[in-house]
């Protein structure tokens, strides 16, 4: 059976309610987004991120995606920053903008499940910025007790592992290159298919089919909300991420 991500989020920050809660989601279908993207819920509190000294350069979008939500890394960040605009395939065109996590509330999972989530990188952007998939989370609207774990690519063909809990994280891979990784071209331009399979051992993690990386369940976030992480500046197409249960 497949789902769908999400929480409710707050911790004493502005919140904009979303207009629109989600779509109709059937069990028995992959799910996508086909509407016009539309102001969300978004939150902030997440530690801040070292940007290696150059600012957000804003979006200008119109919103997140209908019945998805957002934490930004920034207090003072706008979903305005932030651009979701309806592709080919389901797909969405992303620009950023502030840093942020994206869920949607019906994605939460336990036990055996998979995540799988496309990111194809458009542009090459200034510096290497990463994006990618996390799950397990936990009370995301509150950045004192927050948990999840994460996986990220970059253009470079490198990937880390880190698991948050609370305002800290912990690396469990620091940045690594990896033979099964692409990189991007000459236009910066390269494509990362990241599936997660996640049992009562841990997850095992695969990018374009190739086994990258195995993260055991002790000590690391694995069973709840399920989204994608991506940094800032960045120019994306993205197939939002499926939950699908494992019977």
């Amino acid at each position: 059976m497949k789902t769908g991500l999400g929480a409710t989020l707050g911790f004493g920050v502005a919140m904009l309610s979303a207009l629109a809660c989600g779509t109709n989601h059937d069990a028995s279908a992959d799910r996508v987004s086909s509407r016009p993207p539309e102001a969300a819920k978004i939150s902030a509190g997440l530690p801040p991120r070292d940007t290696m000294g150059d600012k957000d350069v804003a979006a200008q979008g119109n919103g997140l995606p209908p019945g998805y939500r957002a934490v930004f890394d920034k207090a003072d960040a706008k979903v305005s920053e932030a651009s979701y605009v309806p592709a080919s395939a389901g797909r969405w065109e992303v620009r950023t903008g502030p840093a942020h996590l994206l869920f949607s509330p019906a994605d939460t999972a336990k036990g055996h499940y998979t995540l799988s989530a496309t990111f194809e990188q458009l542009e090459k952007p200034a510096h290497p910025e990463a994006y990618g998939v996390f799950w397990g989370g936990t009370a995301l609207d509150k950045p004192a007790v927050q948990q999840y774990t994460y996986f990220l690519v970059r253009g470079d063909g490198k990937f880390m592992i880190k698991a948050r809990k609370g305002t800290t994280t912990r690396t469990i891979t620091d940045w690594s290159d990896h033979a099964g990784l692409p990189h991007e071209d000459a236009a910066g331009k390269v494509v990362f298919g990241v599936k997660v399979e996640v049992d009562a051992k841990g997850a095992n993690v695969s990018v374009n089919g190739v086994p990258i990386a195995t993260i055991p369940a002790k000590g690391n976030p694995m069973n709840g909300e399920s989204g994608v992480r991506i940094n800032h500046n960045l120019h994306l197409t993205l197939t939002p991420v499926l939950v699908t249960r494992m019977m």
